[in-house]
């Protein structure tokens, strides 16, 4: 497919460079910074435009994932043991994409000093196995399955920065259905490609073998079972992550107490202003009346 050789696919050298450059057009494009408020400091752009390339990595993992899953008949191919060239487009791209939003990583923490320890984290064990997966495997090796049910996993990451971007926008969107909706769609989403795939990926593995699910890994060489069980509870951790905020979201929401946006503090606050204003008026004109009423018994 695009094999430079069986260990260095030119997928690898595509996402080390292209992704890079692609993150510097979207950093000086006026349409990128105008999805954030006016007012947001330089890191929010800066992030924004990070996300975007993550984004659109996680597309093309997903698309190409899914048609290597759902093109092959894998009731005559042997899920274990059949051979593709996609796997090695795949597991480069991916390599390629975290080495560099892994340096990005460092950049963040050096210039705006914030970083996530549980991101740099996981990118690095995925690295690891990544890289081993491309040492080890020749083209004559098995593993499409076990990378395409992998590639799916970023199937909830455009999503998890498409509600980043409209949270950045403000309080509005905080506060409105459409939450709900983008967060049970993370939630959901999340759950199905990221934990339910991880586990289905191990059934299916098992039953070809004979094994049960949890065995499977074993089956797959050492260093992959160490990649994919940490990879398995640090998804299973963030999924509970989300499922607390979404059920507080949902509770705040529909339960309890909305909280005051700073458009209805101000609308509250003018509403007051001309009630006082209304009754000052009105006691003033009362105090006239009775003055007048007076002058007129005097007379």
């Amino acid at each position: 497919m695009d094999i430079i050789s069986p260990h260095f696919p030119l997928s690898l050298v595509a996402g080390l460079t292209l992704y890079p450059l692609l993150f510097g057009v979207l950093k000086r494009q006026k349409w990128v910074k105008e999805i954030l408020p006016v007012k947001v400091d330089s890191q929010k752009h800066y992030h924004l435009a990070n996300k975007m390339v993550a984004s659109t990595h996680s597309t093309v993992m997903t698309m190409v994932g899914s048609y290597l899953l759902l093109t092959v008949d894998w009731t005559r191919n042997d899920i274990s043991t059949y051979q593709s060239l996609i796997t090695r487009f795949l597991v480069g791209l991916e390599l390629g994409y975290l080495t560099q939003d892994t340096v990005f990583e460092f950049y963040q923490r050096t210039v705006f000093g914030i970083g996530s320890n549980l991101i740099l984290f996981h990118h690095v064990a995925v690295i690891l196995g990544s890289a081993y997966y491309l040492h080890s495997l020749t083209l004559t090796n098995p593993g499409p399955y076990f990378i395409g049910m992998l590639s799916l996993m970023n199937m909830s990451t455009p999503i998890l920065h498409f509600r980043w971007a409209l949270q950045s926008r403000g309080q509005t969107f905080m506060n409105s259905r459409l939450k709900r909706v983008v967060d049970t769609s993370l939630l959901v989403t999340y759950f199905w490609c990221r934990v339910f795939g991880n586990w289905w990926m191990g059934y299916s593995i098992g039953a070809k073998l004979g094994v049960s699910w949890y065995e499977a890994p074993l089956y797959i060489g050492k260093k992959f079972t160490i990649t994919t069980t940490t990879m398995f509870f640090m998804n299973v951790a963030w999924w509970l992550i989300l499922a607390k905020q979404w059920t507080k979201s949902v509770q705040v929401f529909y339960f309890g107490k909305q909280p005051r946006t700073h458009a209805d503090k101000h609308s509250k606050t003018d509403k007051t202003e001309k009630t006082e204003k209304g009754d000052a008026a009105d006691r003033g004109a009362k105090a006239k009346t009775v003055g007048n009423g007076s002058n007129k018994k005097e007379e």
